[in-house]
């Protein structure tokens, strides 16, 4: 068997194999075929007779129809989940998106996998990570940072990226591209298949806020000198590892007061007062984490006013930053500092004698004055009202007296004769 030009051209020797199966019936058998052997092939026969001078002589020549082959690649079967999903996350936990390759073009095609990311506000899709059978490749990290992606493949044909201490930016749509690679006749990898997931949503939020204070306030009255304490009660908080700072505020009674800030306890713990007149004057006891006490001794008036308490409720990032998620404030009361004036009624009332003989004694003597007066009245007054004296000679008669008193006085009585007629 003799290989023509084009054989040794297109390196078709080792691929090449011509066999006679019966007389008159052969065939051409191309291994590893390749796109470039595509193309219209026959087969063309020459006779050949041996004359008698022992010489051979073409006695006839004729050529088969064409048959045409196509080589091509196979079909892609490819096929990626594309089924969307949702997921809901708070910020410093974790979660993982996943990534199924439910068929494949041949079971030993080789499989890459690049996750994508689109992000609110970025006018594109980014990738995050490739994973390919040479390896994987991340992103950069920011110096000194872990990365915070973590690529594995639990079974063949799933993949799973897991973000760690996620943040509020990494929200968005990701998904994953899959490429599949065919290896040619000569050994070289070609891609041959290219699909994209559907898109798993992530929402990554902060907690809900949830501080709330006791807004009961309470009415205070306490005299100049003695002391008030008044509490901060935090009902609820929105994580138990958040922290709290407070503040304590005061808004005078007198008109145009402004509130003002007399005492702030930071997160750390550490407590100052702000305005100097109450420095030394005021202390805070904390009976736990959400209970706080203020206590002022030795009040003054001008400590009259309302007093409010105001509650920050700080979270920790995830990158370790602080940020403010909550305040609230709350009136805790109404204070009233009773001033020591030395008036007529404070001087009685600070004198036992003296309260006895204004308060008490006096009823008792006017009573008996009256019950006398009365009895000395009733007594006075004629048997027989007659005016007639003797025989039937009318009198002047007199009235009887009309006695004028006072039950609160001690003036004798008024005495009015009224005359009266002669008929």
């Amino acid at each position: 068997m003799e290989y023509g030009t084009y054989a040794e051209e297109a390196d078709l020797k080792e691929r090449v194999q011509l066999e006679e199966l019966t007389s008159g019936n052969y065939t051409l058998t191309l291994l590893r075929a390749q796109r470039e052997d595509s193309g219209s092939y026959y087969c063309q026969v020459e006779e050949w007779v041996l004359d008698p001078n022992q010489a051979w002589y073409q006695l006839a020549k004729d050529a088969s129809g064409l048959t045409e082959v196509n080589v091509r690649m196979p079909d892609n079967n490819l096929h990626v989940t594309q089924l969307p999903q949702n997921i809901s996350s708070l910020e410093g936990e974790s979660f993982t998106v996943r990534c199924q390759v439910l068929n494949r073009t041949l079971a030993q095609s080789r499989l890459s996998l690049e996750w994508l990311v689109w992000r609110a506000g970025e006018p594109e899709r980014r990738t995050l990570a490739r994973f390919s059978p040479d390896g994987v490749t991340l992103p950069p990290s920011d110096e000194g940072e872990p990365s915070r992606l973590h690529l594995w493949q639990p079974s063949p044909g799933l993949y799973t990226l897991t973000l760690q201490r996620a943040e509020e930016q990494d929200s968005g749509a990701y998904s994953c591209r899959v490429q599949e690679w065919l290896q040619d006749p000569r050994g070289q990898w070609y891609k041959r298949a290219d699909e994209r997931s559907a898109a798993t949503y992530v929402s990554v939020r902060r907690p809900e806020a949830d501080l709330l204070l006791d807004t009961a306030p309470l009415n205070v009255s306490v005299p100049d000198g003695e002391h008030f304490t008044l509490d901060c009660t935090i009902l609820s908080r929105s994580q138990p590892g958040s922290q709290l700072a407070v503040s304590w505020s005061f808004h005078g009674a007198n008109r145009g007061a402004e509130a003002e800030t007399i005492l702030t306890t930071e997160r750390s713990g550490v407590w100052r007062p702000l305005a100097p007149r109450w420095e030394g004057r005021l202390q805070q006891i904390q009976l736990s984490p959400t209970m706080y006490k203020l206590r002022i001794p030795q009040a003054k008036p001008t400590d009259s006013g309302n007093y409010t308490c105001s509650v920050q409720e700080w979270m920790m990032g995830p990158r370790g930053d602080w940020y403010l998620l909550a305040q609230e404030e709350s009136l805790i009361g109404w204070v009233t500092v009773q001033s020591k004036e030395s008036n007529l009624q404070s001087v009685i009332c600070s004198n036992d004698a003296l309260f006895y003989l204004v308060f008490f004694y006096p009823f008792p003597i006017f009573g008996i004055l009256i019950i006398t007066i009365l009895l000395v009245r009733f007594r006075s007054r004629p048997s027989s009202k007659t005016g007639e004296g003797k025989n039937g000679v009318p009198l002047l008669w007199i009235k009887e007296p009309h006695l004028n008193y006072s039950p609160t006085c001690l003036e004798p009585p008024v005495l009015s004769i009224h005359p009266g007629t002669i008929d």
